[in-house]
């Protein structure tokens, strides 16, 4: 049995639209939005938490992009959700925002001191503005996963209200722990060292 057909039955046919487009119909959107959100959000939650295992002081990894496809493409109905939770949300994806630009402002530095003569003043100069973007982006990093841990939970709740029966349906949220990733990140980084010192042993001529 339909909600359409529930509704009919308790208010009428003209009582159902009415509660079914000025209040059921929002709600379930509301709901749907703050799903999609969280979606892209915990993606972006473990770009960042890659991004800050593997952080270094004086380079910003260039092919880094955390995603806001979903968040453009609903920003017209981003004010459906709870006003907190909106103010929140832009907030936090104006971090993304600025992440994404840093990595083409690197990249366009390190173009630049190219073109100058070591331990020129212009190099020293563009070295410092590097060393600075450097420490922005992991900054903007740390701020990022900060205000995640804020708007997750608030999307969440947005999304799977204690009333609603899809909230005892779905999978348990999983947080992302920092240490269990840096083990991974590690892991990894072991796997492929050991891959690269393999490869260069079988291309070693055998001097026998």
């Amino acid at each position: 049995m339909t909600w359409d057909v529930i509704l009919t039955g308790l208010f009428g046919g003209a009582g159902a639209t009415l509660l079914w487009e000025l209040v059921l119909k929002p709600m379930r959107e509301r709901r749907g939005i703050a799903e999609v959100l969280s979606a892209e959000v915990s993606m972006n939650l473990q770009l960042l938490g890659a991004a800050s295992t593997l952080a270094n002081p004086r380079k910003i990894p260039p092919d880094f992009r955390l995603s806001t496809a979903v968040f453009e493409s609903i920003t017209d109905k981003v004010g459906e959700l709870p006003p907190q939770l909106v103010a929140e949300v832009v907030f936090l994806y104006h971090y993304f925002t600025e992440l994404n630009e840093q990595p083409k402002a690197y990249v366009d530095c390190v173009k630049e001191i190219r073109g100058y003569d070591s331990g020129s003043q212009n190099c020293q100069s563009a070295e410092r503005e590097i060393l600075a973007q450097v420490a922005v982006f992991n900054q903007y990093v740390q701020k990022a996963i900060t205000r995640i841990n804020l708007v997750q939970p608030l999307l969440l709740k947005a999304a799977f209200p204690w009333w609603s029966p899809r909230r005892w349906r779905r999978r348990p949220a999983v947080l992302l722990k920092m240490e269990e990733l840096q083990q991974r990140m590690a892991k990894s980084l072991r796997e492929r060292e050991a891959l690269a010192a393999e490869v260069a042993r079988r291309q070693t001529p055998n001097p026998g």
